[in-house]
Parts: structure tokens; sequence; C-alpha cells
């Protein structure tokens, strides 16, 4: 599973994918966790795609209230057909993607153990890819999400033997998910991939990371436009 994220080269990642800035009010940040307001990239069921603030912890679509009764940030792959509030979205064509520096596993379990930090190969931004869902704060849309999980690969096993999350590491792999839905996509990561260890927990070493004052309020609007500074996958 995926439970821990880093966007601390979400700018690197928007040059490298797209060419163009980060969207305003997006900001690098090292301990994404899941409920928290992210940056993702979504494709609406009328084809547009756009960059927006997401919770992370899928919810029902239409919902009129954020519920977190069970967990709901990450779809298994292999029963995502056989669950309702998947098997819709999918229908939908409600497709996202999530894009990280790197994520987060415990390969020792417990309290006030540090994480392992895990990379692709070449240390660059990637994305993973997930479905998502409107859901309304007093009237007011927003965005949630959920991302992909398959079974390990042989490099993730020993750190975790029961998932990883999928990973789409290039513009074309990316822009085929989004567009197309390519179920064969939902695959584990066959290439390099990295992990350094951690000196201590994610709290201890990132405090609170508070954006600046206007990138906090432009994060509070639900629903924000398209960024207007390129088109995405050119």
């Amino acid at each position: 599973m995926c439970g821990r994220a880093s966007q601390e080269e979400i700018d690197a990642y928007f040059h490298y994918f797209y060419g163009w800035e980060m969207p305003e009010g997006a900001f690098p940040k090292r301990n994404i966790k899941p409920t928290q307001r992210t940056n993702i990239i979504v494709r609406h069921p009328e084809g547009e795609i756009e960059t927006v603030r997401a919770n992370w912890w899928c919810q029902w679509d239409g919902s009129q209230k954020f519920e977190t009764k069970y967990p709901m940030f990450n779809i298994r792959v292999d029963t995502m057909d056989e669950k309702k509030t998947w098997s819709t979205l999918l229908k939908k064509g409600k497709r996202c993607v999530f894009p990280i520096s790197s994520f987060y596993e415990w390969p020792v379990k417990g309290k006030g153990q540090p994480p392992v930090k895990i990379f692709t190969g070449d240390r660059k931004p990637f994305g993973l890819p997930g479905l998502w869902a409107t859901w309304y704060d007093n009237g007011e849309a927003k965005y949630s999400f959920a991302t992909f999980t398959v079974a390990p690969n042989d490099f993730m096993y020993p750190i975790h033997p029961k998932a990883m999350p999928v990973i789409l590491d290039s513009p074309e792999a990316q822009k085929l998910w989004l567009m197309e839905g390519d179920r064969e996509l939902l695959a584990p990561y066959e290439s390099e991939m990295v992990a350094d260890a951690m000196p201590d927990t994610l709290e201890k070493l990132y405090p609170e990371e508070n954006p600046p004052p206007k990138a906090k309020e432009r994060s509070e609007h639900a629903l924000p436009p398209a960024d207007d500074s390129g088109t995405l996958f050119g």
C-alpha cells in the first residue's frame, strides 16, 4: 500500500512532464498523509484535464459530507471491479494522477520507527494513477481521490510484502491512463527502484508544513480553474 508521500519536487515534476511552472498555490510538501488535501491531475468525464486540490481519501461520488469510516485512499487493482465505489468511478471515466517525488514505507513496524523513502531508479518525479470523486462541504463542491495498488515487485516485497503503488514514470504512460484508462498500466513497476533509510520519524524530520499565506488561501478554494500556463502533455 502507499500511505505517505512526498511532493518536495513538485516544481520539477511540472517542468519534467509538462514543461511549465507548477500551478499557483502548489508548494513542496514532504509528508503528505491520507485525508490531507494535495495537488493532483484529473480528467473530467468530458475529457478536460486540469490540476486541482483534492483530499487523499476518496468519497462516494456526490457525498454530502466527508467520511473516514473505511480506508479509502488505496484501490486494489485485483478487486476494483467488485467494489461499487471504484467500478462507478471507472465507468464515469473519473481518472487522475497523483504527482509525487517519492513515497514511504516502514520495513520495521511499530510506533517511533523511521521509514524508508522510495524513489524510481533515476530519482525523478513520477505519478500514481487513481480515481477521483466529488464531495460537498456545506454545498461547496470539492475533490477527493484514491490511488491504485498491486502485488509488490521484487524490490518492494522485502519492504512491504502485501502491496505497492502503481507507478507511471513517463508522460506517455500518464497520458494513456488519463485519456484512455489503459488497464495494462495497472501493474507492478518493472524498472529500477531505490530506497533511502530515514534517520528519524517523519513527524520529527518534517514538522507540520504550512503553506505561505497566499498559497494557503488558494488551497482552500474548491474546484480551482485549470492552470493556463501550458497544455498538459503538449
